[in-house]
């Protein structure tokens, strides 16, 4: 079963099983974010607006979790997962 996702794709159609991997990846991303590839950034310099590499990493992430997590969850629920 196809489902429109007009509001989020702009008029895509996807299964909700499809969906749901995208949710799932949207999910995940901000952990490898955090997990996987802070360590590389772990230094002092160079400065980055200002900020050490793992600190500007660190707040850039702490939008862009916000903006994974919304993308999932109207995945999820133009996917029909969510009622």
């Amino acid at each position: 079963m196809y489902i429109s996702l007009h509001n989020i794709c702009g008029g895509v159609t996807m299964e909700k099983s499809q969906a749901q991997k995208y949710a799932l990846l949207l999910g995940v991303l901000p952990w490898i974010a955090y997990v996987v590839i802070s360590p590389f950034f772990n230094k002092p310099e160079p400065l980055i607006l200002g900020m050490p590499p793992l600190m500007f990493w660190n707040t850039l992430w702490l939008i862009l979790t916000s903006a994974c997590l919304y993308g999932a969850y109207k995945f999820e629920l133009g996917g029909g997962l969510l009622e």
